[in-house]
């Protein structure tokens, strides 16, 4: 079962397969390209939108393409912002061999990647869920599956001692879960008591101005722990991220 900082690693090194020419043997030999997935990527289905347009971009191809066609459905997960690493590997492979990049090397490659394709939150937790056997994959989950989906006070995690490596935080608007769109990120690491630099350790992908590349590992500090109580459904931690103080949050046991 992968950390989350070793499956968002997966995601950083993204292998595709090229085909490369050897002038001196006048051969061309399969090689390998390795490219970073380093964009936010929130689709946005509105005719004429950069995200709609980056859409059409990757998964344009040919009902006649065998390859294409066994390809396809991962390649257009890749798109939304939803794919798992090896959906984004397709995807990039999909760009040289529909000759979508021209000249194809490595950092011609990962200008396309930067370009074109990014995760969303819920599309990295989902994803690393179905990668520890804690969600069964299906192209509608992964799809489907939003940040606040994931929030049930039933799931809650209300003893800060208890925090885990695999918790999830959502995030909240005062005492309710945050929706369109709401946020989550995966625990790394987590310490109860304070400690320089932070003491929470958080893997997620995020537009946060603070952050970068987007997908990312960080750590967070908890300024404040608001424990169950009356009107407040859940413990809800108060933390400082990417700079920035006060995002609320709720963990979640999946």
């Amino acid at each position: 079962m992968p950390t989350p900082v070793d499956f968002m690693r997966q995601y950083r090194d993204l292998r595709v397969n090229v085909a490369i020419d050897d002038p001196v043997a006048m051969v061309s030999r399969v090689g390998t390209h390795v490219v970073q997935l380093r964009k936010y990527f929130m689709m946005d289905w509105a005719d004429g939108t950069e995200e709609r347009r980056d859409y059409n971009a990757v998964t344009r191809g040919s009902r006649h393409d065998t390859w294409f066609q066994a390809n396809k459905e991962r390649i257009r997960t890749a798109a939304m912002g939803k794919g798992a690493p090896q959906d984004y590997e397709l995807a990039l492979e999909w760009a040289v061999r529909s000759n979508k990049i021209p000249t194809v090397t490595q950092a011609s490659l990962q200008t396309y990647c930067d370009d074109h394709l990014g995760i969303d939150c819920s599309g990295f937790v989902t994803n690393y869920l179905v990668a520890c056997g804690k969600r069964t994959y299906s192209s509608h989950t992964v799809r489907n599956s939003s940040a606040a989906s994931y929030y049930s006070a039933a799931r809650a995690v209300n003893d800060p001692t208890q925090v885990r490596q695999g918790d999830l935080l959502v995030w909240m608007d005062g005492n309710s879960v945050r929706t369109s769109p709401g946020h989550i990120a995966v625990v790394d690491s987590y310490s109860a008591r304070s400690m320089a630099g932070g003491n929470m350790r958080v893997v997620e992908a995020t537009g946060a101005s603070g952050a970068n590349p987007k997908l990312l590992d960080s750590m967070y500090a908890v300024e404040q722990i608001i424990p169950r109580a009356g009107a407040v459904p859940v413990m809800i931690l108060v933390v400082k991220r990417h700079g920035v103080s006060g995002s609320r949050v709720a963990v979640i046991r999946v």
